[in-house]
């Protein structure tokens, strides 16, 4: 009797088991947040065969402060919400391994997201935005230094022999086993899909901008205010840079630009952040002439601009977006504009 409840419980376990893993293979919408149909449906845009050739690539204060349809219908912004230059180079580096014809990026990164990639494990990981061929060469050839780069510290590398662990890590998210999302599951109750497909929609209608802030005001302080000594990943510098040159080796025109600020932030930021964020510009302004950089290192705009603490709400947008269609056209004006569609409309 002992022996048939047992085999009943194993059975029962197997079962549940298979389930559970069957429900994170197949509904990703339901468990994950928000951000997840966001990642998702500019995956599909880059993989998939379509009119957009050029691009606005970046992080969420990208998605919330440029819009594309300002700039012409050949735009869409493929900037990812916790995205870094990492996902920017593999972003151009995939869509030109498919034969997508691109002539355009509009790049932008917040300084924060070249002192850490938060969300490495808890987005481009398990969202699966890397294969298991550039999760290798990640590893093995992008971060040479073995720099924890999911984190702030400046100086804090992983072990040679953490490398295996690290690894195996990524391809058990990647494949979905249940032990790596136990968060989700557990947060979610599968409850999420009806919220994550309304946002997969809009985004898409909205050729991938977003907002993330709906205030109509605020002097929160980001993040970048709150920091003291910029300290930068060389493996996000140096994925930036690879992004420039690859770019260059396509005859791809590469504009970069710095989002604002919120003049709460701005005026709060320590002198040695500032020095750090603008000694990088000044190094990749000198190293990559063939890019053209059309604003400072920092700008700033007023509080009433600014949904929350980091990004533009609707009105910081359409001031942004006309003033960035405004720089590019004086920085590429010429009688074959390389930048169709960013013609400043009088």
């Amino acid at each position: 009797m002992i022996s048939n409840l047992i085999k009943q419980v194993l059975a029962f376990s197997v079962i549940w088991a298979v389930l559970v893993y069957l429900i994170c293979l197949f509904l990703p919408f339901h468990y994950f947040n928000a951000e997840y149909p966001m990642w998702k449906s500019k995956m599909e845009v880059m993989e998939s065969n379509n009119t957009f050739s050029n691009l606005i690539i970046g992080d969420s204060r990208v998605i919330a402060g440029i819009n594309p349809d300002v700039l012409g219908p050949s735009y869409y912004n493929l900037a990812l919400g916790g995205g870094t230059p990492m996902e920017g180079y593999y972003s151009l580096k995939r869509m030109l391994k498919v034969g997508k014809k691109v002539d355009t990026i509009i790049v932008s990164y917040a300084p924060l997201h070249f002192e850490q990639s938060e969300m490495f494990w808890d987005r481009q990981v398990k969202y699966n935005f890397y294969n298991l061929e550039e999760i290798e060469e990640i590893f093995n050839e992008l971060n040479t230094g073995n720099e924890t780069f999911w984190e702030y510290e400046g100086e804090a590398n992983f072990e040679e022999s953490e490398k295996g662990s690290l690894i195996r890590k990524a391809y058990k998210t990647y494949f979905k086993f249940p032990t790596e999302l136990r968060t989700e599951l557990s947060k979610s109750f599968l409850l999420r899909g009806y919220t994550n497909y309304a946002v997969y929609n809009e985004i898409k209608n909205r050729r991938g901008c977003f907002d993330f802030g709906r205030a109509d005001f605020s002097n929160d302080l980001n993040v970048e205010a709150q920091r003291i000594q910029f300290s930068p990943k060389k493996v996000l510098v140096s994925s930036l840079e690879k992004m420039f040159e690859l770019a260059k080796e396509n005859d791809i025109a590469v504009v970069y630009t710095s989002l604002p600020m919120n003049q709460t932030s701005y005026n709060a930021l320590h002198k040695e952040y500032r020095n750090g964020v603008e000694q990088m510009d000044s190094y990749l302004k000198l190293k990559h002439p063939h890019v053209q950089f059309v604003n400072p290192a920092f700008v700033s705009y007023d509080d009433t601009y600014f949904g929350d603490a980091s990004h533009l709400n609707k009105k910081g947008r359409e001031k942004f977006t006309f003033e960035l269609k405004q720089l590019v056209t004086k920085k590429f004006f010429q009688s074959e504009n390389v930048l169709t569609g960013l013609e400043f409309m009088e």
